[in-house]
């Protein structure tokens, strides 16, 4: 068995993804270093960098898994014209456990004819091309009175209810100056409950100065959400990088538990109000 980071096509939800059979994702946010564009035919295209993530999900294939994948990358052993080269690149994730994978990074033909994708993340990129996008809100975006404040409380007005994620904890894993923020951290043995929205695209340019993607401290990713039992694909925010979980302030405690108010279960809600009486001691 061999571990594969995939950023594109075969990703969930990617056309592409059935390649991959029924295999169990390793991890299913996680990260390479270098340069992602639009190969402007469907699927990105990687390139060997210093400076930038890429995000995507590993997976442990076998031979026959890594030949399929080298025949839809066209990449071929020894030979000087491949679209694709496939690399042993070093993958590295939110739990600090790191590994070594294979992975397809553009061959020396490829010629970049976009703009690096500033996002790093093949999903978002295709997902905010979209007029209506869903948003999962898990933390203080839940609540809806720094909406009014800054006056885009019209964006927010569509909240469809309850949304599921699986494979992930809420955990107050945002280390600021401000106490400790709501954070993603991959636990495949955890849920985490939230407020799904429907906002229009233009909500996106509130929602990233407010969370600090520009600043790099979240940064945008897109999940599978269960809402009334039918999975949606939806846009969320996830901390870029995790700290020991800190006490959040009395505010930012108040904003998550009256924004879930008759949206998360009872269950859940008390889950939440037992942590934070917990980190304040």
């Amino acid at each position: 068995m061999s571990y594969v980071f995939v950023y594109g096509t075969l990703r969930r939800s990617g056309k592409n993804h059935d390649l991959l059979g029924d295999l169990q994702c390793v991890f299913r946010q996680c990260c390479v270093i270098g340069a992602l564009y639009d190969s402007g035919k469907g699927y990105p295209v990687m390139k060997q960098g210093r400076s930038h993530k890429i995000y995507g999900e590993l997976y442990d294939v076998s031979k026959s898994q890594l030949a399929a994948i080298d025949g839809l990358e066209g990449f071929k052993k020894n030979h000087s014209d491949n679209l694709f080269e496939r690399k042993i690149l070093r993958v590295y994730t939110d739990t600090g456990n790191d590994y070594d994978a294979f992975a397809y990074v553009a061959g020396p033909s490829f010629h970049p004819m976009s703009e690096r994708m500033a996002s790093g993340d093949w999903l978002v990129y295709r997902y905010l091309k979209q007029k209506n996008l869903l948003y999962f809100a898990y933390g203080s975006c839940m609540d809806d009175e720094r909406f009014k404040q800054a006056g885009v409380d019209h964006y927010f007005k569509d909240d469809i209810g309850k949304g599921v994620l699986e494979g992930f904890a809420f955990q107050f894993s945002r280390n600021t100056s401000d106490g400790g923020k709501a954070d993603l951290v991959e636990n495949t043995k955890e849920t985490v409950e939230g407020k799904v929205y429907n906002i229009p695209w233009k909500a996106t340019h509130y929602l990233y100065e407010r969370e600090g993607v520009f600043a790099s401290s979240y940064r945008p990713a897109i999940v599978p959400v269960s809402i009334n039992g039918s999975i949606h694909q939806a846009l969320t925010f996830i901390g870029v990088r995790k700290s020991p979980e800190t006490a959040p302030t009395k505010r930012y405690g108040t904003e998550i538990m009256r924004g879930g108010k008759g949206y998360l279960s009872d269950g859940y809600l008390q889950k939440l109000r037992k942590k934070m009486q917990l980190l304040n001691g």
